[in-house]
This record gives structure tokens, sequence and C-alpha cells, in this order.
């Protein structure tokens, strides 16, 4: 795996397909479910997959299939690093995503969608993420100190399932 980070715009993307996940602590449990509890993704996590698909649209690309077994994992990610405020990849996400083909993930931290995602088609590893070989999508974001911390998690298999049974 093989990530940059970007101070000025808080950003961190991995380029490289995940063949092998690093051993780290997954972290404390987080309830990512809605009222019902059922996974649903919030506004802000359509903003980013919805930009996500008009610039693989203009790109001639497909567009990518929201999935709520990597959203889950994703906003999941996106609350630890918002409750740290930090900026950092979720080196688990190999093992916490079970049935994966292909992986990818995009990391950043600004003021908003429009901002961020921005900043992401700026960033030539994010862009390539974006618009990459991938037929699923999960996005998750949390807001915290006057922040947006969010995670992009790409895969090429449907429904691929995760450690956590939820999505």
């Amino acid at each position: 795996m093989r990530g940059i980070r970007l101070r000025p715009s808080g950003l961190v993307a991995t380029v490289s397909v995940a063949l092998a996940s690093l051993l780290l602590p997954a972290g404390p449990p987080v309830d990512v479910a809605d009222a019902s509890g059922r996974f649903s993704f919030s506004k802000p996590e359509r903003c980013f997959m919805r930009k996500i698909n008009l610039q693989r649209r203009a790109k001639g690309l497909r567009s990518l299939a929201w999935d709520r077994d990597l959203g889950y994992v994703a906003r999941r990610h996106a609350r630890q690093i918002g409750a740290e405020r930090s900026l950092r990849h979720d080196y688990n996400y190999g093992t916490e995503i079970t049935g994966w083909r292909r992986l990818g993930q995009n990391t950043g931290r600004g003021g908003g969608c429009d901002s961020l995602f921005a900043a992401f088609m700026r960033s030539s590893s994010h862009r390539h993420n974006i618009l990459g070989r991938w037929r699923f999508m999960g996005v998750g974001v949390q807001r915290a100190g006057g922040r947006m911390y969010v995670q992009q998690v790409f895969e090429w298999k449907a429904n691929p399932g995760n450690v956590y049974g939820t999505g």
C-alpha cells in the first residue's frame, strides 16, 4: 500500500490496491445506524458520492454504486479520526471489509463537501482513486471541531461484507 500526505489541504490517499492488512487495533465500536437500526448514508456522504459519480460520468466512466458495507466501515473511520481530530488512513480496512477483491481509500479533512472534493480532485493520487477501476463505493463523514473528516472506500465487488455485520 502506498500513501501520500499533503499537509496544506489535509488529505491522505492510498493509491495502490490493498494487498494485505496492517495489524493495528481497530478502536472502539462506533454506532452508525439510523433510528430504525439500519445503516443509511447521511446528506454529506451522499454529496461526496454524487460528486464522485458526476466526475466519473464527465470522464466517460461508469458511475459507482453506493455500497452500505463499505459506507459502514468508512463512517466508523471518519468518526474515529473526527473524535481524535487527526488524519490517518484506516490501516485495518483490509480486514474490516471481509469479502473484498480490490480496495482503495481516500482520507481527508476540510471545510465542507464542495471544497474538500475539489481538493481531492487537485491531488493526482486522490483523483486516481476517484476515477479508478472500481464498481462500488462507500463514504463516511464526521464533523468535528469546525472541520469535516471524510473517508472514501472503493471496491470492485458488490456487498463484500464487513466484520461488524452491519450495512
